[in-house]
């Protein structure tokens, strides 16, 4: 895609996995690359880039997976782009992506590709009570590239690909997003889990096995129709 670079970057970190979180900093402390924000579980938060606490949501809070829980303020350059195709197809996986400025530096690897933070709104004690968060996301510049404001540039932005995995065409399955329902040829409605989708086949997480029959029609979800 297009875009043009921009200077400081605000950015949320989400939650990699359902559990409570349970936070490592707290807004105004500066942070360097690698510092671990939090944890959701078992799992710890990164800071991909050297930035500074904005907010933090309420420590012990249960969240979903993707939902925002740390703000970032990065003051360095960014370049913005509208993913919202591509997070309709992989959800919230991690992103990479690669830039050229127009007559400048490049190809060069982003410090990360994120999700832009649109709002954030202070609880108690410096914490956030939420944090909002939309379908752009931001390239960081290294620090150490020679850029300026304004600059146009190319922006490549990838996901990993999924191999090898149990798939249906989504005409076959009610839902998109995490969780939804197929029938199988005898009437039996059947709930299973949804992963990656190239808007023409969905990934089965759970529910079903490699081989298992299925309705090409998914179940009818209006409850006036049963």
């Amino acid at each position: 895609m297009k875009a043009q670079v921009g200077a400081g970057v605000d950015f949320a970190v989400l939650a990699n996995k359902v559990g409570v979180f349970v936070p490592s900093v707290e807004s105004g402390q500066r942070v360097e690359q690698g510092t671990v924000l939090g944890s959701v579980e078992d799992r710890q938060l990164v800071s991909p880039v050297g930035a500074t606490v904005v907010s933090v949501i309420a420590a012990r809070t249960t969240v979903p997976a993707n939902y925002p829980v740390v703000t970032l303020r990065f003051d360095g350059f960014g370049l913005t782009g509208d993913l919202s195709n591509l997070v309709a197809t992989v959800g919230n996986a991690p992103f990479a992506g690669k830039f050229q400025v127009t007559d400048g530096v490049g190809p060069t690897d982003c410090s990360g590709v994120v999700p832009l933070a649109s709002d954030a709104s202070s609880g108690a004690e410096g914490q956030s009570s939420t944090i909002s968060v939309s379908d752009s996301y931001a390239c960081l510049i290294p620090t150490d590239s020679l850029v300026r404001a304004g600059q146009s540039a190319i922006l490549v932005v990838t996901a990993q690909a999924r191999n090898d995995v149990a798939s249906l065409p989504v005409t076959a399955v009610a839902g998109r997003l995490q969780k939804g329902q197929v029938r199988r040829p005898d009437g039996t409605v059947v709930d299973v889990g949804l992963g990656a989708t190239d808007g023409a086949r969905i990934e089965i997480t759970s529910g079903l096995k490699a081989g298992d029959a299925v309705s090409a029609t998914p179940p009818d979800l209006d409850p006036q129709s049963k």
